[in-house]
């Protein structure tokens, strides 16, 4: 029987739960109901050795016992039943043709590092293969699919906003906490959800190439700790990073690290350094930080690509501004731009009489005497210079301003120009939770925000990097 296609895994006709449980609470329950609100068909089918009926849904004592089409099966259960589990997979196959994918959420095999879980893996994937069954797992918590309503986590609740970043993780719970961070901020749109705990069949490399064809995927964030084949994943992520940007947060730099990496999900993190040389030979962008990761990823999804490395520095603060320049020229991509006399003469008739307008050169301090209307028309001004590519704002708002008098300026600016006219603007609110409300609105209208100076120039360093590698590619 030929190989089921990875789309089994994102455009199931049906999803069996196999050891959904009747306990409120439990993780097993949880994977169920969460598939459940998720699902745009309804055809969700839990699978229980005594129940009846579980979450509203007729429960089957068997895979087998099924009678609509299922394409994805959720393996929940214990690993001392997982050879059971996959000879029923493969009956299925056989006789119905479907139950192609299976996502393996139970862990207890090959990262236990144990003889006994090592072969237990082993014959596993041996009978899913011998059926053309493709794997995600074990030991994941499972995929996800926001446009077309599958999930198969037990830990990502269904309500997140839909767009165009699809995170791929050898750890579970990194990609899950990543979510729910995006879900309180409302600060990132998700496509697709890939979680590959031991990798003992479909790969990182493949799930890559994928989202690398895949319409929806306009930016993808890996987490990786190790590959068995880095040649051939660096050779996909060359083509992939043609299209659309990629980056990567790899663990294990350090000896520990790895020691760490192999325990969890039985990976070889493998040498740092060629895998720094090659991430930047494949255009992928290296996150230093999982803080540079979050925001990397999502700001492709939000801003257009800079068509050259000239920055403007807007402020109303001073002290963070050093801070952020020494950010820019460590991470060596981008520069302050060279303001024209005539956009000086222009940028002053705007701003307060104290401001101060090119002293350097692509820096604009505002001072505390700005206004809404001085925040809405140099914005305006900034977007349609062409000798700046990309904006960097930093504010620790002064309380006189409402946080909806701030946010709406700054977005007015922002969209007083058409399309072709907007370049990458970044925003860093330096007040905490004060400025929540503000950081909220310009979320929800495609702003990005950022808690530090250091944090937002670091990611433009990112975009910078990425829009001249497209360039040269």
């Amino acid at each position: 029987m030929p190989d089921a296609s990875i789309n089994d895994f994102f455009t199931p006709r049906g999803v069996a739960i196999i050891g959904a449980s009747t306990k409120k609470g439990s993780p097993n329950n949880q994977t169920l109901r969460y598939a459940i609100e998720m699902s745009k068909t309804g055809k969700v089918f839990p699978v229980h050795p005594k129940a009846e009926e579980i979450e509203g849904k007729k429960a089957y004592t068997s895979l087998l016992e099924i009678p609509d089409p299922v394409d994805l099966v959720v393996m929940a259960v214990g690993s001392k039943s997982a050879l059971q589990v996959a000879q029923d997979v493969k009956t299925r196959r056989e006789s119905k043709g479907d139950a192609g994918a299976v996502a393996i959420v139970t862990a207890g095999f090959k990262e236990m590092g144990t003889p006994e879980a090592i072969k237990l893996q082993d014959d596993m994937m041996e009978i899913m293969r011998s059926c053309g069954a493709r794997v995600i797992g074990p030991n994941c918590q499972g995929i996800a699919d926001f446009y077309n309503g599958v999930n198969t986590s037990f830990s990502l609740p269904p309500v997140t906003l839909k767009g165009g970043l699809s995170i791929v993780s050898q750890s579970g719970a990194f990609a899950t906490s990543y979510l729910r961070w995006a879900k309180e901020q409302k600060m990132v749109g998700m496509n697709k959800f890939i979680t590959l705990g031991n990798m003992a069949d479909v790969d990182v490399t493949e799930i890559l190439e994928y989202l690398g064809n895949d319409e929806k995927t306009k930016s993808i964030a890996m987490y990786l700790e190790g590959t068995p084949n880095a040649r051939k994943l660096m050779e996909v992520a060359a083509k992939v990073t043609k299209k659309k940007p990629v980056s990567v947060l790899k663990a294990g730099r350090t000896a520990m690290g790895s020691d760490v990496a192999h325990s969890h999900t039985a990976s070889i993190a493998g040498d740092d350094a060629i895998y720094d040389g090659a991430f930047k030979q494949a255009g992928m962008l290296r996150a230093q930080s999982i803080a540079d990761f979050y925001h990397t990823g999502r700001v492709f999804d939000r801003m257009p690509l800079p068509k050259g490395n000239r920055i403007c520095l807007l402020t109303v603060i001073g002290g963070p501004s050093t801070i952020c320049v020494d950010a820019l020229a460590a991470a060596g991509a981008g520069k302050l731009a060279t303001f024209s006399e005539s956009f000086k003469e222009k940028a002053r008739a705007i701003l307060a009489p104290a401001a101060n307008v090119g002293a350097p050169d692509g820096y604009i301090d505002m001072t505390a005497s700005v206004n809404p209307k001085m925040h809405t028309d140099i914005i305006k001004l900034i977007m349609e210079e062409d000798d700046i590519d990309a904006v960097l704002f930093l504010t620790s708002p002064p309380g006189f301003l409402e946080d909806e008098e701030l946010a709406n300026s700054i977005i007015d600016g922002y969209n007083s120009v058409p399309d072709s006219k907007k370049k990458p603007f970044l925003t860093a609110l330096m007040a905490g939770n004060s400025v929540a409300k503000c950081r909220l609105i310009m979320e929800e209208h495609g702003m990005p925000t950022f808690d530090m100076p250091d944090e937002a120039a670091r990611v433009m360093s990112n975009m910078i990097r990425y829009a001249e590698y497209r360039k040269n590619a």
